[in-house]
This record gives structure tokens, C-alpha cells and sequence, in this order.
């Protein structure tokens, strides 16, 4: 089956629905089944979510794709199906082979302990061959996938954990067939006439049950993407000549006129004409309380409207709404590598070979140096080493941990670029805060002129005359202000902006500068500060100043306890702008950030973060403006706001969906949480198998027999000789990769503030 998903974002990407993936080494034989289609130019593939992700020269077509994995031995799932039929289709054949294989295998079982114990005397060469007719087919049919793929990667020259569960079955049940059938063979070799097929049986249905387990955990773990897909309507109200009609939102183009309604998602990202409402935007933001939106102001896909109506006008349609952006920043993040699982994928990759050896020097050693029981003790111990160290929870311990806190941080609106960017979150102990836009709203607002020489009228004039023409938020309160006075612009010639310090340009044959007191010095022109937290802009005219025009902007709510929440776990907060040394002074005060660092061109804040670096830190950049740019790529980790510039969005890892300080401290704390639960995973990995297989191998033989034979209440688990039981081998390998899936989990109820 193929479900094929493309999206068109700016790297070109095409997202696939895969099939029958549970392991590393499934995910290592897509990728290089996918990068050796002429026109990809990377593939990264996640079993966790079933998909993989490839970045494209060209649109490649649906067959090529689908012969690429089918001839890797896996499907590609068709599109249009729903998801939920595709989490139950993964999960409902692994549940029909497991069922019939643990009910024969435990009645096996049973039987045959009712024999023993019961001393009934049933006749091997009756009882055994009939056991034989009953386990074989349905061995065979439980078995069978694990068989197809694990003989596929013997075709390749590879092996992966489905080599290791066939091997150990199909030696549980070799051994058992020749002594069903040809039992005189075993005597004559001096081995114990045993049969294993309950053994064989509860191994493969152990492993399929384990396997439908982790499947629907895998399903919840991705359940956030899946989530995010569903959030957009499927229809819009488009208004044509005064007349409303529904159509399909995918047909929406961009300028059309939309009509929402009270209780009505919205269907495409656009600009309120007229009207307003409250807008429930908090699977964007992550932010519960409803916001007002009004004419003139943004309103996104997926979001809810909660009281009003309004129109608007269509600006972002299909792939390019940020519902959209949402779900392949996540799409990406999930199925990309980190650093930490590049080397759980090598070392699985070498695992299995490893431990195919070792369940052979097992096997011989006990062959050749064991009693009288020799050969089947070996054979028990080859088999126990075979399942108990399949690298099941090691191939799951980074991408489970990595989808549910990618997850998680999607529905706080937090969007981390990839893998990578996650990991390097959990690193960061020293956190670099902008000011305006960042910390403060970024929409100061004027409070004081002050004319030198001129009239307040001349001084706003000149003064919006350059600043019309300039992004920057001190700009655009002039501008506000002077249109609220109702002072009409001028045009300029010869604008110059000076980045980090203001703008210049020629009025009415003069040149007129507007900015702070480095620009002014640059011009010889000398001024003072008088401290406190309002913003002074000076103007000049030629190389005189001719008046200060003071603006105040608010702290945002959020942003001393985003500051305390980083404090209380460690990690320290500073603070870098362009403003003066006394509104940066005032704001740090505000929200309790005690490293200033003011008066900053954009290139010196690089410098700033360049020489933290230099002290062995790890440091973010949190920002929002085109003068923020340098300093977020330079960091080990940039955050950008959303409602930030373009260009401090594209150099940033981590997109904010709210312009919350808040979010910022969650993204470094979640990723944090996260990076611990990956330890954790790889920590409990490594040491099941560490301890789990030494016991396998039979360890405990000689030391429960120095210890007068295995305890009463341990037999379940070393039987009567003290050799871990193949059973026991593979329940044990089924709860080590449910623990690891499940500790990964725990990140999908990560809280703000916990460790």
C-alpha cells in the first residue's frame, strides 16, 4: 500500500508513508533504497511514525518510489486512506499471528508439565510427532514475515533483529523436529530427547504481540502530526459579487474574499477586511486564552473563531499556511537524525553480527564442555542469547524520545527544524535575550518631543520623512504617531539605513539622520542619556541636532518568569541590544536579567555571542529582528518569533509560534527533558542487554549449581538446570522495548517548570 504526501516548502521535500519498518536497520536499507532514486538528494526515514522524509531536485513519480521500497522489502501506504485504518492495519495482522501462537504454545506447555509432573507416561514417539503436526504450520504462519525480511536482508548481505528471532525459532524448532521424528539420532549423540516448539511458538508470538504494542505506541507518538492534519477544514465560505458559496479549501487561491462565521474553523490563512472576533489560536500557539482579531490583522488555518464574523482575505493557501509549515517543521524534525541516534544506529548496525557470534560461542562452548545434556543446554542458551539481544530498545530508545518531544513542543507551538536542533537544545546553559520585540512588545509607543530650535511640527516631519521608509519598530511608533497627528509625509531621496543605529536620507536639499547616540556621534554631534526607561531617537538635521523624540515600550507579560524558569533550572539569562545602556538597564531590571549588554550594532551582537562561546557555553539567541539575523546563526541554537522578520525565521532552528518569551524557555527545558529521556532509553538499553545477555549464555548454570540447584521461586525464569529460559528471553525483550516506547511517552505530558 502507498500513501504519498508531498510538500512544498522551501527544501523541496516529499513525505512518504512506509509500511512494515520496526528497526534501525530498516530504517538504514529505505534511506539507501530511496538515495539511489536519480533526483533525491537525501532521504531520512523514522519507524516510529512510519514515514520518511526526502528531499527532492525534481517531483519524482509515485512508481519509481514504490518499486524503490518494495524491492527493499517493505510497502508504501496508498494515498487517501485514512490514518486510523492505517494504525489498525498495522496493528491487526501482527495480533492474528500472535494469538494462535501463545494460545498453542502456552497449551503446549501445559501439556507437557502436566506430563511430567503428572508422570502420565505419554509416549514420545506418539506425543512428539503430534506436537510436530500441531506447531509446524502454525510456526510457519506466525513466523512467515519475520522469515521474508530477514531472508531479504541475507540476500543484501545485512541482518537486522528479525535474523536473530528467526534463527533462535527455527533452532527451537529444528532441534525439536528431529526429536519428534528421529529421536534415536539424539540418544546416539549423547543428547536429551526434548522438544521446544511451546518454546519456539511463545517466542514468535511474544514478538508479534511486542511488536502490535509497539506499533500502537508508535501511533501516539506521532499522534500529534496526525492531530495537526486534521485540524484544517475541509470547506470555505468563498463571497463572489456580494454572493457566498461553500467550496473545497483546497480550491481557495490566494486573494480570494472568505466569510467566517461564530464556531467556525478558519480555512486559509489571510487579512481581516472587516469585523472581528476572539480567535481560539491555541493549536498554533500553544496559548489557551482566545486573542482579538481585528481589520488589518492576521488570522490562520485550523484555528477556531470563537463570537464574531468577519471577512477576509486570502494570503497563504495549500502548503504554505503556517498550519501547514507546522506539520512539516514536525514532519522533518521527526524523521531527521540526531548526532545521539547516528550512533545507536552504527552501533545496531554492527549488534546483530556481534551477537549471532556470541549465541555460536555459546553453542559450543556448552556442546563441548557441558554434561551429559549438553547439546540441549546448548541449544537452549544459543537460542536465549539469540532473543533476549534483539537491539529491539535500542533502535527505539532516540527516535521514540524524539517524536513525542517534537510532538509535544508542536502543541505548545514550538517548532524545532530537525532532530538536530532538539538535541542542541538540551545542551544551551546560557541564553541570550533581545529586547525589542522579544522581551518587549515592539510596539513603543511615543511619549515625549522635545524640539531644539525648531517647531514640534518641523521635528516630526523630518523625522517621519526617514523613518516611512524603515522597518524597525521606533520607526513605525514615529510614523503611527505622526499619522495620528495627522502630519503628512514628505518624499526623501538618498535613504541609507544604518542597521543597529538608524536611518539617513536627503530632505528638501538637507540631509536629515534619525537614530541613537552612536549615529549621532558619528556625526560629531554629542548627547547624553538621562536614564530611566524610555528609548531617546534624536534627529539632526546636516550636523545639527534639532530634537529628541522619546518612546517607551511595555515588558511583555511573559517575560520575567521566562527568565526565572531558565534561572531555577540553571541555565543563565543575559541581555544584548541596541538601545541604550539606560532602557536596557530599565528592562533587564524589569524581568530580573542581570547581564546587560547595550548600545550593540547587529555584527557586535554576533561578536557577544562568539565570545560566550569562546568560555566553553552553549548559548541560544532569542530574537525576532533583521538585526537579530547574525547573532541567531551564530549561536549554538537561534529562537525566533513568529511574528519576527523573514530572515530571522529562515537562519533560526526554532520557530515560535507565539510571540511569548515563555515558549522560548519551554523549547530549551522541553528539549532539555527530551535529551534526558533519549539517556535514559540508551542507559536502559545498553544495560539489559549488557546484563540480560551473559545470563543468556548460561552464566548462572555453575553458580546456582555451587549453590545447591535454582530456588523454588526461580524456576519459572532459569528452569531446573539454572539456564535462562528462552521464554523468559523473549518476554523480556517484548518489556524492554514497551519501557523504552513508554519512558519516551512520559514527554507528551511534559509540564513548563518540570525536570
Amino acid at each position: 500500500m502507498l500513501r504519498s504526501m508531498t510538500t512544498a516548502t522551501e527544501h523541496q521535500t516529499q513525505t512518504l508513508r512506509i509500511e512494515g519498518m520496526h528497526c534501525a536497520a530498516c530504517v538504514r536499507r529505505v534511506e539507501r533504497a530511496l538515495i539511489k532514486i536519480d533526483g533525491i538528494s537525501e532521504a531520512s526515514a523514522d519507524f516510529i511514525a512510519g514515514r520518511a522524509v526526502i528531499e527532492v531536485e525534481r517531483p519524482i513519480e509515485q512508481p519509481s518510489l514504490s518499486a524503490a521500497i518494495s524491492g527493499a522489502g517493505y510497502e508504501l501506504i496508498e494515498s487517501g486512506e485514512a490514518e486510523e485504518a492505517e494504525g489498525v492495519g498495522g496493528i491487526a495482522p501482527l495480533l492474528l499471528r500472535a494469538g494462535p501462537a501463545l494460545f498453542l504454545g502456552w497449551g503446549i506447555f501445559v501439556a507437557m508439565q502436566a506430563n511430567r509432573w503428572g508422570e502420565f507416561g505419554w509416549n514420545p514417539d506418539v506425543f512428539f510427532p503430534i506436537l510436530f503436526g500441531v506447531a509446524t504450520p502454525t510456526i510457519a504462519w506466525s513466523l512467515w514475515p519475520m522469515l521474508r525480511r530477514a531472508a531479504l536482508a541475507a540476500s543484501r548481505r545485512t541482518s537486522d533483529m528479525d535474523t536473530l528471532i528467526v534463527l533462535g525459532v527455527t533452532a527451537a524448532w529444528g532441534y525439536s523436529t528431529v526429536s519428534a521424528l528421529f529421536g534415536g539420532a539424539l540418544e546416539g549423540a549423547d543428547a536429551s530427547r526434548d522438544v521446544f516448539f511451546d518454546t519456539a511458538l511463545i517466542i514468535v508470538g511474544f514478538v508479534s504481540l511486542g511488536r502490535a504494542l509497539e506499533a500502537r505506541v508508535r501511533i501516539r507518538a506521532a499522534a500529534a502530526l496526525t492531530g495537526l492534519l486534521e485540524l484544517a477544514p475541509q470547506t470555505a465560505r468563498v463571497v463572489e459579487n456580494g454572493l457566498e458559496r461553500d467550496i473545497p479549501a483546497s480550491e481557495v487561491a490566494v486573494g480570494d474574499t472568505l466569510r467566517v462565521r461564530p464556531g467556525e474553523q478558519i480555512p486559509v490563512d489571510g487579512v481581516i477586511l472587516n469585523g472581528s472576533s476572539s480567535i481560539d489560536e491555541s493549536m498554533l500557539t500553544g496559548e489557551s486564552v482566545p486573542v482579538s482579531r481585528g481589520s488589518g490583522e492576521l488570522v490562520f488555518a485550523g484555528t477556531m473563531n470563537l463570537d464574531g464574523a468577519f471577512s477576509y482575505q486570502a494570503t497563504q493557501v495549500g502548503a504554505t499556511t503556517a498550519l501547514a509549515r507546522i506539520t512539516s517543521a514536525v514532519e522533518r524534525a521527526q524523521s531527521s537524525k540526531a548526532p545521539v541516534q547516528r550512533l545507536a544506529d552504527r552501533i545496531a548496525s554492527v549488534f546483530v553480527p556481534a551477537v549471532v557470534f556470541i549465541a555460536l560461542m555459546t553453542f559450543v562452548v556448552w556442546a563441548v564442555f557441558g554434561n551429559a545434556e549438553s547439546w540441549t543446554l546448548a541449544l537452549l542458551s544459543a537460542v536465549a542469547v539469540l532473543v533476549v539481544a534483539c537491539p529491539c530498545a535500542l533502535g527505539l530508545a532516540t527516535p521514540a524520545a524524539i517524536a513525542a518531544g517534537s510532538g509535544r513542543a508542536a502543541r505548545l507551538g514550538i517548532l524545532f527544524r530537525d532532530a538536530e536542533a532538539l538535541e542542541a537544545a538540551g545542551k544551551i546553559d546560557t541564553v541570550i535575550w533581545d529586547k525589542t520585540g522579544t522581551l518587549t512588545t515592539g510596539r513603543p509607543q511615543v511619549s515625549a518631543v522635545e524640539a531644539l530650535g525648531v517647531t514640534e511640527l518641523e521635528l516630526l516631519r523630518a523625522a517621519v520623512a526617514v523613518e516611512q521608509h524603515s522597518e524597525h519598530p521606533l520607526g513605525a511608533a514615529i510614523v503611527a504617531h505622526a499619522e495620528d497627528m495627522a502630519i503628512a509625509t514628505s518624499e526623501v531621496s538618498d535613504f541609507r539605513n544604518e542597521p543597529g543605529r538608524g536611518a539617513g536620507a536627503t530632505l528638501d536639499g538637507q540631509r536629515i539622520t534619525v537614530g541613537n547616540a552612536v549615529l549621532m556621534s558619528s556625526l560629531g554631534i554629542q548627547v547624553t542619556s538621562d536614564g530611566g526607561a524610555e528609548t531617546p531617537v534624536y534627529v539632526a538635521r546636516d550636523d545639527d541636532l534639532i530634537g529628541v523624540i522619546r518612546l517607551s515600550d511595555e515588558v511583555k507579560p511573559g517575560a520575567a518568569g521566562a527568565v526565572s524558569l531558565l534561572t531555577q533550572h540553571g541555565i543563565e539569562s543575559m541581555l544584548v541590544s541596541g538601545d541604550s545602556q539606560a532602557t536596557a538597564d530599565a528592562v533587564s531590571r524589569q524581568v530580573g536579567i542581570r547581564d546587560v549588554h547595550a548600545q550593540t550594532l547587529p555584527i557586535e551582537k554576533a561578536g557577544v555571542v562568539e565570545g560566550i562561546q569562546a568560555q566553553g557555553r552553549r548559548v541560544a539567541m532569542v530574537g525576532d529582528g533583521v538585526n537579530d539575523a547574525p547573532a541567531l546563526g551564530q549561536a549554538d541554537l537561534g529562537l525566533a518569533m513568529r511574528t519576527g522578520s523573514d530572515i530571522a525565521l529562515e537562519t533560526a532552528q526554532v520557530e515560535l509560534m507565539q510571540s511569548n518569551p515563555l515558549r522560548a524557555s519551554q523549547a530549551v527545558l522541553l528539549a532539555r527533558a527530551t535529551r534526558r529521556v533519549i539517556r535514559q532509553n540508551l542507559g536502559f538499553a545498553f544495560a539489559y542487554n549488557i546484563l540480560l545477555i551473559p545470563l543468556a549464555a548460561g552464566l548462572a548454570v555453575p553458580i546456582f549449581d555451587a549453590a545447591g540447584g535454582v530456588p523454588g521461586g526461580l524456576t519459572w525464569l532459569f528452569g531446573e538446570r539454572g539456564q535462562f529460559e528462552p521464554i523468559a528471553a523473549a518476554l523480556a525483550m517484548v518489556a524492554s522495548s514497551i519501557s523504552v516506547l513508554t519512558n519516551a511517552l512520559r514527554l507528551n505530558r511534559w509540564q513548563a517548570g518540570a525536570t
